[in-house]
């Protein structure tokens, strides 16, 4: 599969990304006008009803949906997409980290690519016939007792080690996702997590030199990865989000969720100690009743533990990796749900270390669409895919080095990021 390139002399590749999100479909085309240069040309984004917590529950009005931002998207960028590459997160994923170990057989003792190969498929688990390989990303190299090594190419030794951190996806998962890609007539160029995609639109590669953690609060799940070092050491998800604050505003405020979640953008805040005493909002009026309003701290008393549930169970899912101690760079905040405002304190608080809401940034065209936390996934994609691209001799001049091998796929990623 080959991303769709609009003109090769002037090294102009569009790259189209589509965030299959809880409560909104998002689609982002970007020009790849060279190297690190990404001019956003088209966004389009739908309802979507179709996904729950990541899984895709309604695969009829999933497609619905993809087709719908798909075609905002061509409108605005003038252009028909072909491919795309698409996120990818839910209960059925997993993650791990395995270690492996090689002897260098070659008369010279040098590390070369079969080692490294072999050391990388030496680590790969063994996995049940209900899930498959999603990613196979290196931590770290050893040769003999030289540790911490992130490119071991041309190293001499007797044994080479590796870490790779190995994400799987169940099956079920996996071909729901493909039959909603496949049933609006495009071509799927990768899968991708969403907590990769939302890492590499949020951070630089310097940012991932230090102990930090991206925590992507979404509407129906919040994924978390960390990096240690500018490798990925862990990665999973939480099944609650914003969706689920909707519903408590709902609920306590007796009005149609969709209400709710307007209440929620409008007037929603996370602290009710900030919140004036004397401030009120009004609700919409329902079934012919006229609108009424409340006060403003009525509507807090209902978020505030909402999000602080959700905030201690991500707590509790970096604990129990045993990397809290590393996070000196604290810990990113982004996705829809990191817009209600006083989150960063609140979850100062839970973490115990550093926060800070971020949105996608580094990108030129149109800019002031995705400069927003909603699109950090999307516009991850996006970056995901550029950095993966790799010289091909097909019409479209390039292909894609992530739908290979697991090899492939961890040798472009050391080549890219270290």
């Amino acid at each position: 599969m080959q991303f769709i390139s609009e003109s090769m002399e002037d090294f102009e590749t569009s790259i189209t990304a589509i965030d299959l999100g809880s409560s909104q479909i998002k689609v982002v085309i970007a020009r790849l006008m060279g190297e690190d240069e990404i001019e956003i040309i088209g966004i389009g984004v739908a309802p979507n009803s179709g996904v729950k917590v990541g899984g895709i529950v309604n695969i009829e009005a999933t497609i619905r949906s993809i087709e719908q931002a798909i075609h905002f998207a061509e409108l605005k960028a003038g252009m028909e997409i072909r491919e795309v590459i698409v996120n990818i997160t839910g209960k059925s994923i997993s993650s791990r980290n395995h270690k492996s170990v090689v002897a260098i057989t070659n008369k010279e003792r040098i590390v070369n690519e079969d080692d490294i190969r072999r050391v990388i498929e030496a680590a790969e688990p063994r996995i049940s016939n209900n899930e498959m390989i999603l990613h196979v990303l290196s931590k770290e190299f050893a040769v003999d007792d030289q540790t911490n090594i992130k490119d071991p190419l041309g190293m001499t030794g007797v044994r080479l080690e590796a870490e790779v951190h190995i994400v799987t996806a169940g099956n079920t998962l996996v071909s729901n996702l493909e039959k909603c890609i496949s049933g609006t007539g495009l071509g799927l160029i990768d899968k991708v997590l969403s907590s990769f995609a939302s890492g590499e639109a949020v951070l630089t590669s310097g940012e991932k030199d230090f102990g930090i953690a991206v925590v992507d609060i979404g509407a129906g799940i919040s994924d978390i990865v960390i990096y240690e070092e500018g490798g990925i050491c862990f990665s999973s998800s939480v099944p609650f989000g914003g969706e689920k604050i909707s519903q408590d505003i709902s609920i306590g405020l007796k009005t149609p969720l969709e209400s709710a979640e307007a209440i929620k953008k409008k007037f929603g805040h996370v602290l009710i100690d900030e919140i004036d005493p004397t401030s009120k909002i009004e609700l919409p009026s329902m079934a012919g009743k006229p609108a009424n309003s409340i006060p403003r701290q009525n509507l807090v008393k209902i978020i505030e533990p909402r999000v602080r549930e959700i905030l201690e169970m991500i707590n509790a899912e970096i604990e129990k990796t045993g990397k809290k101690s590393i996070l000196t760079g604290g810990v990113i905040l982004t996705g829809g749900t990191s817009l209600l405002p006083g989150i960063e304190t609140l979850a100062e608080e839970i973490f115990g270390v550093s926060v800070m809401v971020t949105k996608p940034a580094g990108l030129s065209g149109l800019t002031e669409l995705v400069a927003s936390p909603e699109f950090s996934t999307a516009v991850g994609l996006i970056k995901y895919a550029a950095r993966n691209m790799v010289p091909s001799h097909s019409e479209s001049g390039y292909a894609n080095a992530a739908s290979g091998s697991a090899f492939k796929k961890v040798w472009n990623w050391i080549e890219k990021n270290l």
